[in-house]
């Protein structure tokens, strides 16, 4: 079930992410500063370091699998915070909420600190990189018949993107008039102008 409380990181997450996030308490000091750079690796490969994980748990003597559980709890936390672009004292704030000792809260809320630029960062191109637009082909044509008298004889154009979606590229077929595709190309600037203003 959802909680009833409500966080900055997330309107009313899920009982078992706040469950596995209050295991954190049960750790020392140094065992959270290596589980949170734990996670901030993953947040930044995309994907859970094995071997590391296996070593922490050996070397402090906890299961796997609750191990795996607080590590996700904890990406979750810290994903939703990233998307969010929360301040170092609203993880702090929402740490301190679920549970979690003042201390160790402010230590959670210090490491997002130092880390939150290169993480940001690396989202930011990983967004870029996925969905890139590799090619547009355009071509023009004349409405021969159409429900509407209105609309034959009218220009349309035939636009054809191909898109690198990240493991594959994929055509996107797309037909617009000439006032959409204006409309359109509008819209693609004042996109390029904002992303211009972000780098």
């Amino acid at each position: 079930g959802r909680t009833t409380m409500s966080f900055a990181f997330a309107a009313s997450p899920d009982q078992k992410i706040i469950s596995d996030l209050q295991t954190l308490d049960k750790l020392s000091e140094g065992q959270l500063e290596q589980l949170v750079g734990l996670t901030f690796d993953t947040l930044t490969t995309g994907r859970l370091p094995e071997e590391q994980i296996a070593a922490f748990a050996g070397e402090h003597g906890i299961k796997p699998k609750p191990l795996k559980d607080i590590l996700r709890g904890l990406i979750f936390f810290l994903s939703e915070s990233l998307k969010k672009n929360l301040s170092s004292e609203s993880i702090v704030s929402d740490m301190t909420k679920i549970g979690i000792d003042a201390k160790k809260s402010e230590r959670i809320g210090s490491l997002w600190k130092t880390t939150f630029t290169k993480l940001a960062q690396t989202m930011k191109e990983k967004t870029l990189k996925v969905n890139q637009l590799v090619d547009l082909q355009w071509k023009f044509g004349v409405t021969a018949s159409s429900d509407s008298l209105q609309q034959v004889n009218t220009c349309f154009l035939q636009l054809k993107f191909v898109i690198n979606t990240g493991n594959k590229t994929e055509d996107v077929l797309m037909e617009m008039t000439l006032p959409q595709f204006y409309k359109f190309l509008q819209q693609m600037e004042q996109a390029q102008r904002q992303c211009a203003a972000y780098t």
